[in-house]
């Protein structure tokens, strides 16, 4: 079973528990390990299960699970939970005013199954007679039930690409001699629609014939070169540009795009006299780098596409991205899986110079958060780790809840003995702009909040992210000399690429961070964060993992000693 695979049945079997009514922590470790699968660089099996088994030892029922996925493709437990929950109930979680408790009770009140059910009691205005809801809460649901179909389109980059990897199996299995993943997905957008691939075999019929044919095809159609079709239950539309291998590289550059760096292309090679095949890619047996230079241009990198006329003239020496630590790390002290001191030895192995322990603070009893006794208790075993990791600094900071009036959720007596503080929004995302924006103002100009983390709040295909007036925030965050997090977990991608290049004239610091949860998410930076930061021709001085021990404690400092800037 592929990774895509085993992450699709332990997130369905989170929310099928949670629906349930099991154990919150349960739960969210099952999340965070379904999210782990998924973005992981190699296909899990018997032979590399060791990998994640070595974190789960406390954890003998959730490993038994996923060893049952490995080793069989299926679980009986899974299967039989999944008999009483149907999927299409679950996708209902997506729209905003909808959680848990209240989806239990349109199942149990109303036999609730699916979107067009949920419809017509909004429209026969029948969700007001439940308490929890009433008529506020209908007119919410009945607002945001566009927003289901929207996120039923959208997918994390973490998604298409473990899905590409299950693609590129099947395709090599069937004689192709390249497969490779184009489109937003090769220039690393966050967040996509479609995954499109390109595969060089030179039996196209046979090929297609067998695609075809596989039981796990759905909606499969032909048009050409190009088969477009869907996989099992998942919505995400896949799109190959099949090609002969001497066209390969040329029908990649094409299909990765964007339309006007192709355009470009086009224009030139008229004058070149170089012919364009009906499939919209150039008649050239080259690689990319060859076709670049061809038409006077430096090789590319896909991630860099989207503003290629930018950075074919920036200093390419200000994008090395030398990251050197990782500042929003969680434990299990809160709701992390992983032990402080299996974090700290995962960094050590990627070769940071440093990281930042920044567990959940009080407000946030869901995620385990750390009362103040055991703030202290956490700081004593932190010390006494370090003692056994003399290359390694460890900070001790903290995730605080920015609670609805923009203070957080930690008293003032024990920020100012932290060595950071990342201040985040995890409630009441659906406020008006003045709400969000008072409430965001307030947490930047606290002199003890040191980053800003998540700062659109967005869960990929689960909730979209808050109204935000970005200029003005912007203009806050630079004013107070706060740092903005490029937070790398694969369901959030928050800051994104968009966000930053658009306010790039601001003179802002940004920490690029996995938030992780479970020591394979480390990962995170160097698989989605740095490529954010490449998409946004982010220069690595505004990044200030990229710093040195000495210069990172000085950045961090700077706004703490400068307590009159407002």
């Amino acid at each position: 079973m592929s990774n895509f695979f085993i992450s699709n049945e332990l997130y369905k079997l989170s929310q099928i528990l949670e629906f349930k009514g099991n154990d919150k922590r349960l739960v969210t470790d099952i999340k965070i390990l379904a999210y782990t699968i998924q973005s992981l660089t190699f296909e899990l099996n018997t032979s590399n299960f060791d990998r994640i088994e070595k974190y789960l030892t406390d954890k003998p029922k959730i490993k038994n699970i996923i060893k049952e996925l490995v080793l069989n493709g299926k679980s009986e437990y899974i299967d039989i939970l999944s008999k009483d929950v149907p999927p299409s109930l679950l996708k209902l979680l997506k729209i905003p005013g909808i959680g848990m408790k209240t989806l239990y009770k349109l199942y149990k009140e109303f036999n609730i199954m699916d979107i067009y059910s949920l419809k017509s009691l909004v429209k026969e205005k029948k969700l007001r007679t439940i308490d929890i809801i009433g008529e506020k809460g209908e007119e919410i649901i009945g607002k945001n039930i566009n927003y289901y179909f929207k996120l039923q389109r959208e997918f994390s980059i973490s998604y298409a690409d473990s899905i590409f990897s299950y693609i590129k199996e099947i395709l090599l299995g069937l004689n192709s001699k390249y497969v490779e993943k184009a489109g937003s997905v090769r220039r690393r957008k966050e967040v996509v629609s479609n995954l499109n691939v390109v595969c060089a075999n030179n039996n196209a019929i046979k090929l297609k014939s067998k695609l075809k044919d596989f039981n796990i095809i759905r909606n499969f159609e032909e048009n050409g070169d190009f088969v477009n079709f869907k996989i099992n239950d998942s919505e995400i539309d896949i799109n190959i540009l099949i090609c002969p291998e001497e066209y390969f590289n040329s029908a990649l550059l094409y299909f990765t795009g964007p339309k006007s760096l192709n355009n470009f292309l086009y224009d030139k090679s008229k004058n070149l006299g170089i012919q364009i095949l009906p499939t919209n890619y150039l008649k050239l047996d080259y690689n990319e780098k060859q076709i670049f230079n061809l038409f006077d241009l430096p090789y590319i990198p896909p991630e860099f596409r989207e503003h290629w006329e930018k950075y074919i003239n920036m200093d390419k020496n200000l994008l090395s991205y030398n990251i050197k630590g990782d500042l929003h790390i969680h434990s299990n002290y809160s709701d992390g899986i992983s032990s402080i001191y299996e974090i700290v030895r995962e960094s050590k192995d990627l070769g940071y110079k440093y990281i930042g322990i920044s567990d959940h603070a009080e407000d946030l009893k869901f995620a385990k958060g750390l009362s103040e006794k055991r703030i202290y208790k956490e700081r004593l075993e932190i010390r006494k780790i370090e003692k056994l990791f003399k290359d390694i600094k460890i900070f001790f900071g903290i995730e605080a809840n920015i609670r609805n009036d923009g203070s957080i959720d930690v008293n003032e007596s024990i920020l100012k003995d932290l060595d950071f503080v990342i201040a985040s929004i995890h409630n009441n995302f659906n406020e008006d702009l003045n709400t969000n924006m008072k409430r965001l103002i307030n947490a930047i100009r606290n002199p003890f909040v040191t980053i800003i983390g998540h700062p659109t709040g967005r869960k990929i295909s689960e909730r979209d992210e808050m109204k935000i007036d970005w200029k003005k925030f912007y203009k806050e965050i630079e004013n107070s000399k706060t740092i903005l997090e490029i937070n790398s977990a694969s369901d959030r991608l928050d800051l994104y690429s968009n966000i930053i290049y658009e306010n790039s004239n601001f003179d802002v610091l940004y920490s690029i961070s996995s938030d992780c949860h479970f020591a394979p998410q480390l990962n995170f930076v160097s698989q989605y964060g740095i490529n954010i930061a490449k998409r946004a021709l982010l220069e690595d001085k505004k990044i200030i993992n990229n710093y040195e021990i000495n210069d990172l404690v000085k950045i961090m400092n700077k706004k703490r000693e400068s307590r009159n800037f407002v």
